[in-house]
């Protein structure tokens, strides 16, 4: 009987570390319910009842004899990390497929989170390529283009400081919005740009969060209203921190 509920326990704490690594990669949470549901059932668990939201997940397991096991964990950052998510979803297939021992599936998890080489030197190329791309779309120069891809190398540095220092999302939004345009009108100014405007406009985009207003319509249309509703705060919240942290450079010196 207590080796049952060791077993339950520890199959219900890899479930739910799982479900916490993919809402921290972007999951939609009617994903993470549904793959800490999938784990736990595989396993034979009798009845599993989960709850989650943006910053939260709570679950309960049922045995045969009756008795629970509740864990919850507490998600305090995430970010968009489709790599690492899509080999989250691959761990979970095999789970399910061929239920490996608890052991096995917390290994497999620690080198998913271990691997960092998504993180290297081409992140910085993609963001250069973003902002010059932007930059020449929205009507800029090929020296508005230039100048919005060298500051767009800037903003992920500072993205990188940030996740080693653990600033909150909104301050380090609001932040990096300023830095940006103040940049901006440095290179318009000492003639690396032609307009300032086109630099901030391709670097804005970067900030802007697209894919966390898709997420938020999606899971209001899926049933999730709360933490639909959430998502979608914080996108309005974010906003208004980017076009804060824009203004400041703008009436300074324009």
């Amino acid at each position: 009987m207590a080796e049952n509920k060791a077993n339950t326990h520890q199959i219900l704490s890899v479930a739910m570390d799982i479900g916490k690594s993919m809402i921290r990669c972007g999951a939609e949470i009617n994903r993470v319910e549904e793959t800490v549901t999938r784990i736990c059932s595989a396993y034979g668990a009798e009845s599993i009842e989960v709850f989650s939201i943006v910053s939260m997940i709570v679950a309960t397991v049922s045995r045969a004899d009756g008795s629970t096991d509740t864990q919850t964990r507490r998600i305090y950052s995430y970010s968009t990390d489709f790599e690492k998510l899509d080999k989250l979803n691959a761990l979970s297939r095999r789970i399910c497929r061929e239920t490996p021992a608890v052991a096995e599936v917390q290994r497999a998890l620690d080198e998913i989170e271990r691997d960092t080489r998504h993180l290297l030197w081409y992140v910085g190329v993609g963001h250069a390529l973003v902002g010059f791309s932007f930059a020449l779309f929205f009507g800029g120069t090929w020296k508005d283009a230039a100048s919005s891809a060298v500051i767009a190398l800037v903003l992920w540095l500072l993205t990188s400081f940030v996740k080693v220092q653990g600033l909150s999302k909104l301050f380090f939004t609001a932040l990096s919005s300023a830095a940006l345009g103040f940049l901006a009108l440095f290179a318009e100014k000492l003639g690396f740009a032609d307009n300032a405007s086109m630099v901030m406009i391709g670097d804005i985009m970067l900030l802007i969060p697209g894919l966390l207003l898709i997420n938020s319509v999606r899971e209001m249309l899926c049933g999730d209203l709360m933490s639909g509703l959430l998502r979608l705060l914080e996108c309005i919240i974010l906003a208004l921190a980017i076009a804060c942290g824009f203004a400041v450079p703008i009436l300074l010196f324009k």
